[in-house]
């Protein structure tokens, strides 16, 4: 895919889905800033990117905070001079804290949409303008399908995600006269280090509902991220990819 040379920023990516994005990206031949709170994580994955002979970089950043993630656009501007894609793939479910709603409080409410809808807004916020000046750049936010068709005993996450599908094709619908892209990938159930914590029961039901009958390997996922933000997806806009092995053809 036709992502050589391009500068890209990718949140969450010490483990999962995102180190797997940040990997294809570099192998394409895209320099990559590997963003994520854990710096020990991200640290690796940068050395993992280097070791193929690629170029990246690691920075701390908590995506909910405005000023990291203007620190981390920043930064990457400082030693890159551009940033061309942005793939804002931070978030996810607490294990441990998922239950019905009647039983749910506001703090883990703030957690959650703050990680995932609040950490997309600041990250693309941080981005924005640089990619308006240049007229260029693809934004690929990571939702979920539970944002398309809900989820039971996790509504603060559906809500969420439901939100980050509104605002991708809300900031297409915005920068599209600027050149830039704005995607979105909605996953089912993907078994990534977070996922597989999760309670077993919890689990076997997702698992269940998956007509393809397995979880979706971070990898797959990744290869449709990275695929929005080519060139090979420049007439893609606003759009929401569902990757989810067939969930939702149960709905």
């Amino acid at each position: 895919m036709n992502i050589k040379d391009r500068v890209a920023i990718v949140t969450g990516s010490a483990t999962g889905i995102g180190r797997r994005t940040a990997l294809r990206l570099a192998r394409e031949g895209a320099k990559v800033v590997i963003a994520d709170i854990d710096i020990a994580g991200a640290n690796k994955v940068a050395d993992e990117i280097k070791g193929l002979g690629h170029e990246a970089i690691a920075l701390k950043v908590d995506v909910t905070s405005l000023d990291e993630a203007n620190q981390m656009a920043k930064t990457t501007l400082d030693k890159f001079g551009q940033i061309d894609i942005l793939a804002n793939i931070a978030g996810g479910a607490i294990p441990g804290k998922i239950g019905p709603f009647s039983q749910s409080v506001k703090e883990v409410w703030d957690r959650i949409i703050g990680l995932n809808l609040y950490g997309t807004f600041t990250c693309s916020r941080a981005v924005i303008n640089h990619m308006i000046e240049r007229r260029s750049g693809k934004i690929v936010n990571v939702a979920s399908v539970a944002g398309i068709v809900g989820q039971a005993n996790t509504a603060d996450y559906a809500a969420a995600k439901g939100g980050i599908i509104a605002f991708t094709k809300s900031l297409a619908k915005e920068v599209a006269q600027y050149g830039i892209n704005v995607n979105c990938v909605s996953p089912a159930f993907t078994g990534t280090e977070r996922v597989l914590s999760m309670p077993e029961e919890f689990l076997q039901k997702q698992i269940k509902m998956i007509h393809l009958g397995r979880y979706g390997k971070p990898e797959e996922i990744a290869n449709v991220i990275v695929f929005l933000a080519s060139d090979e997806a420049s007439f893609v806009t606003g759009a929401n990819y569902v990757v989810d092995g067939g969930i939702t053809l149960s709905y």
